[in-house]
């Protein structure tokens, strides 16, 4: 992910509250729209963070979403106005909304999902997530988990993982569930706000730096 690697399908950002992770995933996000190295980024925002931070306009209907993609590239969606108080449901549909729009576009495209596991049942994740996750690289599409509890992703989405980047943790399980995947639980837990230590998992190869 750091490096721009089309290899890294599914990448997990892990981190306490105000470790930096959520401004490390929108920095890149950024560099991407400004590189030009995808032709569509797909956001589900429903509480407005990055559409904020972004300083773009979310999408509430299909039709806009399309039309942010087509003219932007860039597709935020808030589904308060489709799905008024379900937001699992509207979390499956925009996964299977980014899955069916990933076909028709050229090239990488990246699907943003922070706190996907509040959307899903702890032993299985919608159908649609499932496509994303599994099949989505095929179709060119990449995966980005944002969480501050990694330990709560379905084992679907863990066992695709490609890189984990990982901020400050706290909770004893979150760090046990980044030990388990490759990252040093000791550095992990002594990490100061704003510092990151990523593992490629297909290269084996460590980045250490700081958002701030």
């Amino acid at each position: 992910m750091l490096q721009f690697d089309a290899r890294n399908a599914c990448t997990v950002v892990a981190g306490m509250s105000g470790s930096g992770k959520s401004t490390l995933a929108l920095r890149y996000l950024a560099a991407l729209y400004a590189r030009k190295l995808t032709s569509g980024l797909f956001i589900f925002d429903p509480e407005g963070e990055f559409a904020t931070r972004l300083k773009l306009t979310p999408s509430d209907t299909a039709e806009d979403l399309a039309c942010a993609v087509d003219v932007e590239g860039v597709a935020l969606f808030d589904p308060h106005t489709m799905f008024p108080g379900n937001l699992a449901e509207a979390f499956a549909w925009f996964c299977q909304w980014s899955f069916d729009t990933a076909s028709r576009l050229p090239g990488r495209k990246l699907l943003m999902l922070d706190e996907a596991w509040k959307y899903c049942d702890r032993l299985s994740i919608p159908h649609a997530l499932a496509l994303c996750v599994q099949t989505g690289r095929k179709r060119g599409l990449e995966m980005l988990f944002a969480t501050q509890l990694p330990h709560k992703l379905n084992g679907a989405v863990l066992n695709e993982l490609t890189e984990l980047v990982c901020f400050s943790l706290g909770e004893v399980k979150a760090l046990e569930c980044v030990s388990e995947r490759g990252a040093p639980r000791a550095e992990v837990e002594r990490l100061p706000l704003g510092s990151f230590y990523a593992l490629n998992k297909h290269t084996r190869g460590v980045l250490r730096g700081r958002v701030f």
